[in-house]
């Protein structure tokens, strides 16, 4: 957000902007006077956060102590800044008004926080010095980028990190959605109606954008009417009958005589069974016959679809019958009482006998016969009820007894029994007015679920951190152990601790077994949910629900839309269950399909809707060879290299450019004939205004790599009339071809990956932004998994750092 103001500043034309630009990204390395518009397009502007002169040691009145740090820059970055950057952002050549050579000390690099950091990303990516320029040898690289990740973020050498302050957090509505499930064994059927979270950083469980609108408040009040009346029914057998008079009929035209509804024409009655609780009824239907023929009248009753009646009725007029069975009800089924054996003569000699009809008073249920199974409710906290001789006090003592146990799970806390007292007198109440304990217990639990104390997750009672043991850095305090399991659980599994976690933490074992507890809950079916959450957020999985591509191009979209979003999760989660390496997601040589997706992939062997495992087709492999990512990074007319290549510098190298300029973000006609030119030609004209160069030359190549693969991932060697080009040159001359050359320059840069995945996961798991303290921390937990990389142990090492153990406290820090 900083960078983004700054850029503003800079595009509005300010004194900034005046000072600001910089070389690169001119072909052939050819130099340019600066301006504002371009130093703010390609915001390389390694003075993301100050002018010319913030890289420039400032004036102090009294010496700083020490760094350690600063022996490394003067062994290691002065150097490397003496011969691969001096010739260019000395004080004399000043390109792009950027001076390197001027920084003595770590604080005057710390000064120039964000524009350092910008030197880091550009020497990570390749992308300086300039194509024209000898390449540095990677290790020197590296050593560098370390170096300004410890100085701007501590590190080993800068003393303890910074965990940064997480904003109150909004259980968003997946994770409502998993809490109410594991919590009550009841499904929140109104979440889905929920209004949409607010995303931050690429998740919805950042806090900042986790806001209570008022309709939300609506929401979640209803919600808790109908839960908490499913989680504790108020049973009594209740008696349901249906009048005939009031049922649809069906084939006949049958009239009501004394309140009887006549069937003839082998006609039926149709209408709806509703009872509050599945289970077993006695179903009743009073009729009688007007009697003809040589046999009874004869009913059907059906219920569901399902014949569970069929029999005579030889009653008459003066005898109504009424006739009864007991039947399996849903909770709302259709019920059908139909005339079966018509009978019409109207010649026979006997009026009497010319007519054969079925008369139908009511339908009735009764239930249900037995009481429905105990809730997940009251099997777990109901552990006694009020005798009927207890009077005011002994009914809130046992509420108060059933609703302390379920506030410690529900609020994720210790909890005392006062603080559940006004529920308990709610029930007190009720029970008091003539109501039931279990309707108390509904408006008790309407009022805990809607409680900030399960809306929100709470980090207030952590141990504050002595100073002796923190010299350096902010406050912090060590989460306490139930906010640790809480952390844990919704970070791996999107709802809250289960009874192991639970206990470890009430035993103390938590922090120390963290980790330990984390493989458990990793290897567990709930994990499956952080894989839908975490993975279909981080790759843009949830951009296809409102994809729409053009019906012409691609036909069948709908019914094809989950199987592409299935693969990649099956993908990921496999790559994750197994502890593979996570550069096995950039170039798997297999991939995961059903009958419908391998026809699109023009596989041959695959039968029926499961997902099985098979062999990536050729070129194919990984996730960017996944139709789900292709069509997501897609336009509904057409492909996108751009989008495809921002995508890639963004969600798998945490490495974006910058927003384009206001009127610079679509193709405009290049001349007159621009409409009849490739999408490659066009993009090349667009990439030559000098505003859009830099960035273009980092994303174009990319895309152009995946041009092999039409708007929704289909394979193709022709755009309309032109064949397809998949050849682009990289900054640093690294030249691509296709997805194979691609993925092959992605494993070149595999920590730098893995690498942006960690810090992906940082954010998802804690809930705030990325903050200086998370770079060394992140370096050292990346470095630490190398060269394998795995992906289990990368989700797991998350749990590891400061920044999930620990908060910051006291007055926010600025930007806070």
């Amino acid at each position: 957000g900083r960078t983004a103001r700054r850029v503003e500043s800079v595009t509005a034309g300010g004194p900034e902007g005046r000072e600001v630009g910089m070389r690169h990204g001119d072909p052939g390395g050819a130099r340019r006077s600066p301006s504002p518009t371009r130093a703010a397009a390609c915001a390389l502007a390694l003075v993301g956060a100050g002018a010319a002169g913030a890289l420039a040691p400032r004036p102090s009145s009294a010496a700083p102590p020490p760094d350690p740090l600063d022996a490394r820059l003067e062994e290691v970055v002065r150097p490397f800044v003496a011969k691969h950057c001096a010739e260019c952002h000395d004080p004399a050549e000043r390109a792009g008004e950027v001076v390197l050579t001027l920084a003595r000390t770590t604080d005057d690099v710390r000064a120039a926080g964000e524009a350092w950091r910008a030197v880091a990303a550009r020497l990570e990516a390749g992308d300086m010095p300039p194509d024209d320029r000898p390449r540095p040898a990677a290790e020197d690289v590296r050593a560098v980028v370390r170096w300004v990740r410890e100085a701007l973020g501590g590190g080993p050498t800068a003393g303890p990190a910074d965990p940064g302050r997480v904003t109150l957090r909004r259980l968003n509505r997946a994770e409502y959605a998993h809490t109410v499930e594991d919590l009550l064994g009841v499904p929140a059927r109104l979440a889905p109606t929920f209004p949409p979270d607010d995303v931050g950083y690429g998740f919805d469980t950042v806090g900042d954008v986790l806001a209570l609108p008022p309709l939300l408040l609506e929401r979640y009040l209803a919600s808790a009417e109908q839960i908490a009346a499913e989680a504790v029914p108020d049973f009594a057998p209740a008696r349901h009958r249906l009048e005939a008079e009031g049922l649809e009929r069906v084939g006949t035209e049958g009239g009501v005589q004394e309140g009887f509804v006549v069937l003839w024409s082998n006609g039926h009655l149709r209408g709806r069974l509703q009872v509050p609780w599945p289970g077993d009824y006695t179903l009743r239907v009073r009729a009688y016959g007007q009697q003809a023929g040589p046999e009874p009248a004869r009913l059907v009753v059906r219920v569901a679809g399902r014949q569970v009646l069929e029999a005579e009725v030889p009653a008459t007029d003066d005898a109504p019958q009424t006739l009864e069975v007991r039947v399996r009800l849903a909770g709302d089924d259709e019920v059908r009482v139909a005339f079966t054996n018509d009978f019409y003569a109207p010649n026979a000699p006997d009026p009497a006998q010319r007519d054969r009809n079925l008369a139908v008073d009511w339908v009735e249920v009764e239930g249900p016969v037995e009481p429905p199974p105990p809730t997940l409710f009251q099997t777990r906290y109901v552990t006694r009820r009020p005798g009927a001789k207890d009077k005011g006090p002994q009914r809130r003592a046992v509420a108060r007894e059933v609703l302390a146990a379920f506030a410690r799970d529900a609020w994720r806390r210790p909890v005392e029994p006062k603080e559940v007292e006004r529920q308990a007198r709610l029930v007190e109440q009720v029970m008091g007015e003539g109501g039931s304990f279990e309707r108390g217990l509904q408006l008790a639990l309407q009022a805990m679920l809607c409680s900030p104390h399960f809306l929100f997750r709470f980090e207030l009672d952590g141990r504050p951190v002595p100073a002796a043991e923190r010299p350096q850095g902010p406050a912090v305090a060590a989460l306490a152990p139930h906010e640790l399991a809480t952390r844990l659980s919704y970070y791996l599994t999107c709802s809250l601790p289960d009874d192991p976690l639970r206990a470890r933490a009430a035993a103390g074992g938590l922090p120390a077994g963290l980790e330990e507890e984390a493989r458990r809950l990793l290897a567990g079916p709930r994990a499956r949910r952080f894989v839908e959450q975490f993975a279909g957020q981080w790759l843009g999985l949830r951009r296809l629900d409102t994809f729409s591509p053009d019906p012409a191009l691609a036909p069948g979209w709908e019914a094809l839309r989950p199987a592409l979003v299935a693969e990649t999760l099956a993908l990921f989660e496999h790559v994750l269950r197994s502890n593979a390496s996570a550069l096995e997601l950039l170039d798997a040589p297999y991939t995961f399909v059903d009958e419908r997706l391998a026809r699109h992939y023009g596989l041959e062997g695959v039968r029926g809707p499961e997902l099985r495992r098979v062999s990536a087709p050729p070129g194919r492999g990984g996730l960017l060879g996944h139709a789900s990512v292709l069509a997501a990074t897609s336009s509904p007319t057409r492909t996108s290299p751009v989008k495809r290549g921002r995508w890639v510098l963004e969600a798998l190298l945490d490495d974006p450019p910058p927003p384009p300029l206001p009127g610079m973000d679509s193709l405009a006609d290049e001349g007159g004939d621009a409409a009849d030119k490739t999408l490659r030609a066009r993009l090349e004209l667009h990439r030559s205004r000098p505003e859009c160069a830099s960035c273009h030359a980092r994303m174009d190549p990319i895309g152009f790599a995946l041009e092999g693969f039409d708007l929704v991932g289909r394979g193709r060697t022709r755009d309309g009339e032109h064949p397809v080009d998949t050849r682009g040159t990289l900054p640093g001359g690294h030249e691509v071809d296709g997805l194979p050359g691609l993925q092959a320059w992605l494993r070149g840069r595999g920590r730098a990956f893995v690498r942006a995945l960690a810090r992906q996961l940082l954010v998802f798991a804690v809930g705030r932004g990325p903050v200086a303290g998370d770079d060394a921390a992140l370096d050292r937990l990346v470095d630490g998994l190398a060269p394998e990389y795995r992906l289990g142990d990368l989700v797991v090492g998350v749990t590891r750092l400061e920044a999930f153990r620990e908060r910051r406290v006291g007055k926010p820090a600025k930007g806070d």
